[in-house]
């Protein structure tokens, strides 16, 4: 990258990025941000964002065009990139290690992140394990690593998808005053309201191609929303009254250990009723969730409608109606390498119509695939594709599709729209709705108060591994919701 000076931080001019078959995945892109700005980027999933921000970090070469940089360009994928078995200090400082003698300093490195996360307001246990952190915590860990090493320019893809509204607001508290110090912030997001609150000017991406550039003072919600879809936002279906039985029944539920943990929860899910749980990351979700699929042990009792969930493996659990929308879709919902047609396949390998005999019976599977992909519109050449060639947003659209074409009797969703676009989070949501009013009951585990809002009937607020509250929609106070998710018990 050619160094320059001046007011501009980073210019990108006339990218094109084909890949193998002729797909273009950036047309023609211009984009200059200016020095301690931020800027927002937003586009449908698949509009070739995250491809841009990888040109833009140096971690892809353009097919044509020109990249002209003042500084350093870092940038915080959305999907991690940590080494899970290390610990947060060893990922933070991989590679700028701090030495004594040939050996590293394990305390001055300790020391040194300790002071990165009080200077940014993201504070994480150096000592922890990686693979043992929640997903929001992990996030912290991503960004801290970039901000170690102190860019000129810092692009973040998706950077609040897993992070509660305090956290979020905390996070662009410190984005602000980064800029204020001259760094260059690039947001990649979905989040049209973070865009409008936090950014001086929005870019918006359509089909690899920029369709909107304006000072967000000079634009709107609705006016970004139809930029990236390219008309008007699908509505979100209609809701119809919950019945009276419960499907879904918990009785003080424990399960796992430490901060994280699960210490007591009792509640239930009616037959077409959706219930939200509200909450910071880490206090207790993970456990909840893994315990309500057989993946954890647990104390206390489940019951799906007149049976015993207690004793049963995922896979009985899965047979008897139980389907879960994991929050990681990269680590625990796909094998990334395989093509859709066989991540459809995941889970149901002993049942119909993906079993047939011993054998798998292709050619149903294929259908499904099929019926899938055009009901939840995963943009995909081919069902043969391998997953890891679709956007993140296609990819969580194929996961939520899965779990719901089996007529569920109880699903678990956990942060079912991360990462996606307004107009792919408006289908999920219709969908997980349609089930509802089917008749499914449905638990949704969301970070987006806003999402809670929108599709509970009830929402249940989590602090430390207990249930602090419940609220009906008649009843909800999001004010009240907030403190509880604070502590403010």
């Amino acid at each position: 990258m050619v160094t320059t000076s001046g007011g501009t931080a980073l210019e990108l001019r006339g990218i094109v990025k084909i890949y193998s078959g002729g797909v273009r995945a950036v047309d023609g892109v211009d984009l200059t941000l200016e020095r301690g700005e931020i800027h927002a980027l937003s586009g449908e999933n698949g509009a070739g964002k995250s491809t841009l921000a990888q040109i833009a970090a140096g971690l892809l070469e353009p097919t044509s065009g020109g990249i002209v940089a003042d500084g350093k360009v870092g940038l915080v994928r959305q999907h991690f990139e940590l080494i899970d078995r290390l610990r947060v200090w060893e990922n933070v400082v991989l590679g700028n290690e701090p030495r004594s003698g040939f050996w590293i300093d394990a305390a001055a490195a300790k020391t040194r992140v300790r002071a990165l996360g009080v200077r940014y307001g993201l504070n994480v246990d150096p000592d922890a394990i990686v693979e043992t952190l929640p997903v929001g915590v992990a996030q912290r860990v991503e960004i801290l690593r970039e901000l170690a090493r102190e860019p000129a320019v810092l692009v973040l893809d998706e950077p609040t998808a897993v992070l509660a509204p305090v956290e979020i607001e905390e996070l662009f508290a410190t984005l602000q005053e980064l800029a204020a110090g001259g760094t260059t912030i690039l947001v990649i997001t979905h989040k049209l309201q973070e865009v409008i609150s936090y950014a001086s000017r929005v870019t918006v991406m359509r089909a690899g191609q920029v369709v909107l550039r304006s000072a967000t003072t000079d634009t709107s919600l609705d006016a970004i929303a139809r930029a990236m879809v390219g008309g008007e936002v699908p509505p979100i279906a209609a809701r119809a009254a919950p019945t009276l039985v419960p499907v879904f029944a918990a009785t003080g539920l424990r399960a796992g250990d430490g901060a994280h943990a699960l210490q007591e929860a009792t509640f239930h899910v009616r037959g077409g009723e959706i219930v939200g749980i509200a909450g910071v990351e880490g206090n207790g979700q993970s456990a909840l969730v893994d315990a309500i699929y057989g993946l954890l042990p647990y104390e206390g009792t489940m019951r799906l409608g007149d049976e015993p969930l207690d004793g049963r493996t995922p896979r009985e659990r899965i047979a008897a109606g139980v389907r879960i929308i994991p929050q990681d879709r990269t680590h625990e919902g796909l094998v990334l390498p395989w093509s859709v047609a066989e991540n459809v396949a995941l889970g149901d390998q002993q049942r119909a119509p993906v079993r047939r005999g011993w054998t798998i019976d292709r050619a149903a599977t294929a259908q499904l695939a099929t019926e899938i992909v055009e009901r939840y519109d995963v943009r995909t050449s081919s069902i043969q594709t391998p997953v890891a060639a679709l956007s993140g947003g296609n990819q969580q659209k194929l996961l939520v599709g899965r779990a719901l074409a089996h007529e569920p009797r109880f699903v678990v969703a956990y942060q079912p729209t991360r990462g996606i676009d307004v107009g792919a989070a408006a289908l999920v949501q219709s969908r997980l709705i349609e089930i509802r009013n089917a008749g499914t009951a449905v638990l949704i585990v969301s970070f987006e108060l806003d999402e809670l809002l929108t599709l509970a009937d009830r929402i249940l607020v989590m602090f430390r591994g207990k249930i602090a509250g419940e609220f009906s929609r008649a009843t909800v106070d999001r004010s009240r919701i907030g403190e509880l998710m604070a502590g403010k018990l």
